[in-house]
């Protein structure tokens, strides 16, 4: 779909929806900020952020009638705000996702909930008790193409899936990326994974049982960015993340599948997928994603899934049981990770 397209949808409900942004580094700017601006139906009128200059940076985005706050527990405390858009570095998710909780407001946020299964465990039974939406921003569940895998397996041709694989290659820390100093002491599976796990999530969408890890760290610190991660899901079904943050190269991401009878490749940037039975003829479709907001295929439709969840009142894709499952498999990953050093 075009950017003009999603312009179209966003009228469907004449009511204004109220936002506010806490943190507006670049993640915000590049991906919420233009999504946002082409919906009629939402309004970001506040925006928490440390900085005196990013909060005069807000103001140029949205328009000088923005309420900015230096303190998110101030915007937090404004009843007129009916949803919240979260950007912030790992280590205020769970202090900051705590507080949300209790503010009768929807939530989009960037996994994971938290750097330990403890704290993201009771922020998960929390947030099982509201009436609000909560939604994780795990985009590349909502690319067409990943629709198009699921109707494959659906139509029952090729059998269930047994073994799933993606693949994530990138120059994203090639020689040591820009966010080097603050990822020194996390998980690249808790920092990054969730998204690509998630991915596996998809196909199998129950907890893995185990998780083994191989991989190395070439120039980014304490950071292992090349390696794999194997999980074991219950059925005797198997998955398997790859990534290498030091290629070259630009940013491949495929999914490969292998099921009781053919097999599904997925090009998960370009939209095309391929399946074949055992007759070895390969078919193709292609579905790509909207344009692209900041160079993440996704971004458009998880954006727009969220506020179409709150105009519905029905759970959006990335909900609460995805959002336990992804940050279960991520933190026995990290485990794994942690268990062999």
């Amino acid at each position: 779909m075009t950017a003009s397209t999603w312009r179209v949808l966003g009228k469907a409900n004449m009511s204004t929806y109220h936002f506010g942004l806490i943190g507006f580094g670049k993640w915000a700017r590049q991906a919420y900020a233009p999504v946002l601006s082409e919906m009629s139906d939402v309004k970001v009128v506040a925006v928490a952020a440390r900085s005196s200059a990013t909060c005069t940076l807000a103001r140029e985005t949205f328009g000088a009638d923005l309420t900015t706050f230096n303190d998110y527990r101030d915007l937090l405390a404004k009843p007129s705000i009916d949803a919240l858009m979260i950007a912030l570095p790992n280590a205020m998710h769970a202090q900051v996702l705590q507080d949300v909780a209790q503010s009768e407001k929807h939530v989009f946020f960037e996994p994971p909930m938290a750097e330990d299964a403890a704290t993201a465990e009771r922020l998960l039974r929390v947030f099982a008790e509201s009436k609000y939406i909560v939604q994780a921003d795990l985009e590349l569940r909502y690319l067409p193409v990943m629709q198009a895998v699921s109707r494959q397996i659906s139509s029952g041709q090729l059998g269930q899936p047994h073994m799933a694989k993606v693949r994530l290659w990138c120059n994203w820390g090639y020689r040591g990326g820009p966010w080097l100093d603050e990822v020194q002491g996390q998980s690249l599976f808790l920092w990054l994974g969730c998204w690509y796990l998630d991915v596996l999530d998809c196909i199998f969408s129950t907890t893995p049982t185990n998780a083994c890890v191989v991989g190395g760290y070439a120039s980014n610190g304490t950071l292992m960015d090349h390696g794999w991660a194997s999980l074991t899901y219950p059925g005797h079904r198997i998955g398997q993340f790859e990534f290498n943050l030091t290629a070259t190269q630009e940013t491949e991401i495929e999914l490969l599948l292998a099921c009781q009878d053919g097999e599904i490749h997925a090009d998960l940037r370009s939209g095309v997928c391929r399946w074949r039975n055992h007759s070895r003829d390969w078919q193709s479709e292609r579905q790509p994603a909207s344009e692209p907001v900041f160079g993440f295929e996704g971004m458009r439709e998880a954006v727009h899934d969220f506020v179409h969840a709150i105009r519905s009142g029905k759970p959006p894709r990335a909900n609460l049981a995805v959002i336990h499952r992804v940050q279960q498999a991520a933190q026995l990953c990290a485990d794994a990770e942690r268990a062999r050093l």
